[in-house]
């Protein structure tokens, strides 16, 4: 199936839309999100997710909310996703992001990223993306469930969305290398007498999540510089605010 233009896209996903309020990202079957609340203001439905086994869901969260929620479920957050980005654009400011996560890779079609806008599961695409000439456009092509082929053409700002994606590229590999590092500095050899001691005298190791490491990680350098710019003798219920505060500024869009 093809479908071209992007306000007759837009309008015939809507038409094909199934509401779900509880709708959010799925790694494996979000193909595309389509940022709509502006275009249908009194709808509500403010963003559409391609779904590889569902089709068309509609959801009355705006794309930057879905990818919010999806991301506080991955080991690293915004914070991490910022960071990664500047370190490769060598830049201060992050105005558009691209979101690598492990092999998943969403990257924004237009626009700065602090709003919402519309975004590519990269790796769920069937095909490379194709840039459409004489035209501000993009041709992509998804496998759905039933092994069919769907192919949309959708406006998009291709000068920023190739720089996007280029960048994107770059924070998987570098991601990759990170890992590559982390895995061999804090490797364990199963072996080893030290290894071994502990695996016989410790007598229940609880599973904690990475995410809930990094986490606490954060929060213990949130505490330093609070403590340390205001005084020592913050309250517990102050720290709770000024940590909710920086929460809501930096990490999220």
């Amino acid at each position: 199936m093809t479908v071209t233009g992007y306000k007759n896209l837009t309008q015939w996903l809507l038409e094909q839309a199934e509401i779900d309020p509880q709708a959010k990202i799925d790694r494996h079957n979000t193909l595309l999100l389509v940022d709509c609340h502006k275009h249908f203001s009194d709808s509500n439905c403010r963003s559409l997710l391609i779904d590889q086994h569902r089709g068309v869901v509609g959801s009355p969260k705006e794309t930057k909310r879905l990818l919010n929620e999806w991301l506080e479920q991955q080991m690293f957050g915004l914070i991490w996703q910022r960071s990664v980005q500047k370190s490769i654009t060598k830049k201060e400011r992050v105005e558009s992001l691209a979101i690598v996560h492990g092999n998943s890779m969403f990257v924004p079609v237009k626009g700065a990223t602090q709003h919402s806008t519309s975004w590519v599961a990269m790796h769920n695409l069937a095909s490379k993306i194709y840039y459409l000439p004489n035209k501000p456009a993009i041709q992509l092509n998804f496998k759905m469930a039933n092994a069919s082929i769907l192919s949309l053409e959708m406006s998009a700002n291709c000068n920023f969305f190739r720089r996007q994606y280029e960048i994107a590229q770059k924070m998987m590999l570098q991601q990759w290398q990170i890992w590559r590092s982390a895995a061999a500095e804090l490797k364990v050899e199963e072996d080893s007498l030290l290894f071994k001691s502990c695996l016989a005298e410790v007598d229940r190791l609880e599973y904690i999540h990475p995410r809930e490491i990094f986490n606490l990680y954060q929060r213990e350098l949130w505490e330093c510089y609070i403590k340390g710019s205001w005084d020592d003798r913050c309250s517990p219920k102050e720290f709770e605010k000024n940590q909710k505060d920086v929460k809501r500024r930096y990490d999220y869009f």
